[in-house]
């Protein structure tokens, strides 16, 4: 009984700190209560992809993954690929995220924080 109320007591200190961890060194978010959102799901972003013809003719596919900073108004900030797939495609992820998608804030205690995120961007060419 005495290891588990000892093993228990470690735990709890050293997972505060783990858990406190909730921003970078930056005061970004890297979690948040209530996560951004994107206003009107995935599905919203997969109707305003516009599929490079260059892209398309070559028959390139797959994924781009942005990382970006939703801000507390909700509105995105430092887009960058971190996963790139082909310029013309990276392009395009980028102006979806920065012009066409609309998120809500991130709220931590109630209050709109800034929210660093990962989004994964499809390109498919369909049949």
């Amino acid at each position: 009984m005495n290891r588990k109320f000892v093993f228990l007591a470690l735990f709890t200190v050293f997972s505060c700190g783990v858990f406190s961890q909730q921003k970078d060194d930056k005061g970004i978010y890297l979690t948040a209560e209530k996560m951004p959102a994107i206003k009107g799901g995935m599905a919203s972003i997969g109707k305003k992809v516009r599929y490079p013809r260059i892209a398309k003719e070559m028959g390139v596919q797959g994924v781009v993954y942005v990382g970006f900073i939703v801000d507390p108004e909700g509105k995105v900030i430092e887009p960058k690929i971190l996963k790139s797939l082909a310029k013309p495609l990276d392009e395009e992820a980028l102006r979806v995220i920065t012009k066409e998608v609309q998120f809500t804030p991130g709220y931590y205690q109630g209050k709109a924080v800034p929210v660093r995120m990962v989004l994964p961007i499809r390109f498919r060419i369909g049949t």
